[in-house]
């Protein structure tokens, strides 16, 4: 299939499943939103984020890994690719485990004294399914993606997307808080299922054998250079977003500024839809080429994605930056007074799409660990910094502005370090051997 097909094709794809996806995660906030109301939705919103965060750190960067180095030798080293989607498998499924049993043994401290609401020890407790599944689920997309089987990730989108709405409607009107969190790890069961059976079927059509017996050993290369880093910049960045959460939720009145919160960050993630659908599509592509060493291709695809995702966030943000209290509404007549919120997110959503759009060079080329230091410390530092100094005297507002300066910070040297690369190699990008 030529290069242009590929895209066209992954993207039409990859744009269903993310619909379902991404539009069931919002759909869903929003009739949770409205069961609910606000003070409940904001608590909804905190241990969802919570929940975010201890996946991210469970994962141990195996989507990203999965889905680079899968791309990368599935047509040139089947049998290595097969040692990658081994070594990736048992690491996910022991973090999982692990991460599970951690949530569950720190829930009361943390509900009690991190975020001063002891109620939502339970609901932690019940979000640990959602965490031992999604964390799975995070290498099973990033193989699927790296083996170009959007159209797989398609079925189990539109699937698991209907649902999970679904399941997380019915558990918020059935059980309230504690019955939506328990909705969302249903969804994220069947998700699991379906991403194992897909991944399965791709796999036997690509010829590739999946291998466990010394998968680790083998490719320690790949998870001390690639994985590492990558899970580094997790487990950095994660907790310092969920800590600058809690400054919000800690203040006098704090679960309602984070309802606002939440749902301005729901459309911010609408903005990030185009980009993302783009960015899934053509990092698997770029890290394919990479290993046929066609520099001149690589180079125009990089570029003409970062364009695309700059128009589209730009024009996204300033859509949904006019209309935003018609759409904050439909989460409930208590969250019109967030459009301000929003607006700054809108402004973000630039920052966030292209850096990230950006990025791929750095993943392509392996350069996880200068990223972390560079780009990974300083972002999150900032945002911290900002978010202690602000959200006592703005709430909602001074979040949404940390988080805005945090990303452009991130552009900047993302940038810089892109430029960098581009000028020692010329327009295009040198292959790495491996």
């Amino acid at each position: 299939m030529r290069l242009q097909e590929r895209l066209i094709k992954g993207t039409a794809l990859n744009l269903i499943a993310m619909s379902f996806n991404q539009g069931s995660t919002l759909v869903a906030s929003i009739l949770v939103a409205r069961i609910l109301k606000k003070q409940t939705f904001g608590e909804y919103a905190m241990v969802y984020t919570t929940l975010l965060t201890a996946v991210t750190l469970a994962q141990l960067a195996m989507g990203y890994t999965s889905s680079k180095y899968v791309a990368e030798y599935r047509t040139s080293d089947p049998q290595r690719a097969g040692r990658v989607l081994g070594s990736c498998a048992i690491v996910s499924t022991m973090m999982a485990a692990m991460g599970t049993a951690v949530l569950i043994s720190v829930s009361p401290w943390l509900a009690s004294t991190v975020l001063r609401a002891p109620n939502l020890s339970l609901p932690l407790v019940y979000g640990s399914g959602f965490l031992f599944f999604s964390a799975i689920n995070g290498y099973q997309s990033g193989a699927l993606s790296g083996l170009e089987a959007f159209g797989s990730l398609a079925k189990a989108g539109v699937i698991s997307g209907i649902l999970s709405i679904m399941a997380i409607s019915v558990g918020a009107l059935q059980g309230g808080l504690t019955g939506a969190i328990l909705g969302l790890g249903v969804g994220a069961l069947i998700r699991c299922v379906l991403h194992s059976i897909w991944l399965n079927k791709e796999t036997l059509r690509h010829g590739i054998m999946t291998q466990y017996r010394g998968s680790l050993r083998h490719e320690k290369d790949i998870l001390h250079k690639f994985a590492l880093p990558a899970a580094l910049a997790g487990y950095y960045s994660l907790p310092m977003i969920w800590l600058a959460n809690s400054f919000l939720v800690r203040q006098p009145g704090g679960y309602g500024e984070m309802a606002i919160y939440a749902s301005a960050a729901s459309l911010r993630m609408l903005v990030l839809f185009i980009p993302q659908v783009m960015n899934n599509v053509t990092l698997p592509i770029l890290n394919n080429i990479k290993s046929d060493g066609d520099r001149l291709s690589y180079g125009r695809i990089f570029m003409s994605n970062v364009r695309i995702v700059f128009f589209a966030t730009l024009v996204g943000g300033l859509f949904i930056g006019l209309f935003g209290g018609v759409l904050l509404a439909a989460f409930g007549k208590d969250f019109s007074g967030g459009k301000v919120v929003l607006q700054v997110l809108m402004v973000s959503t630039v920052f966030e799409g292209v850096a990230i759009s950006l990025y791929q060079q750095l993943q392509a080329q392996e350069r996880l660990w200068e990223s972390f230091f560079f780009v990974n410390i300083p972002r999150e530092a900032l945002f911290l910094a900002l978010a202690f100094l602000l959200v006592p005297s703005h709430g909602a507002l001074g979040l949404s502005i940390a988080y805005a300066c945090c990303w452009l910070l991130a552009m900047g040297i993302i940038m810089l370090l892109v430029y960098r690369d581009r000028a020692r190699f010329g327009r295009t990008v040198e292959p790495v051997s491996n």
